[in-house]
């Protein structure tokens, strides 16, 4: 399957600055396609196609916010912000 991952043109100009965020973000993103979908094909979880709601994941010290949209096998960052430091033992993926 290929997915796509889209960026507003904000978050295109940081990850035009950094491409081995831009790497790392890809990977992540895809694997949370993945996930997503083996979740609602197996209906263990009740995904509607089309996620309105804001997720983050912490990248490389940045914090990605983007939306998925499963019927079109896609994400899309919606912005990038520098992440805090987290407390040691906390998740990279909120």
């Amino acid at each position: 399957m290929a997915y796509r991952i889209e960026a507003t043109l904000a978050a295109s100009k940081v990850l035009a600055a950094k491409p081995s965020l831009w790497q790392r973000v890809k990977e992540m993103l895809t694997g949370i396609l993945e996930t997503a979908e083996e979740l609602r094909r197996t209906g263990q979880h009740a995904f509607s196609g089309i996620a309105d709601e804001r997720m983050r994941v912490h990248v490389a010290g940045y914090l990605i916010w983007y939306v998925l949209d499963l019927e079109r096998h896609s994400a899309k960052i919606l912005f990038i912000e520098r992440a805090a430091e987290l407390p040691k033992g906390s998740s990279n993926v909120s």
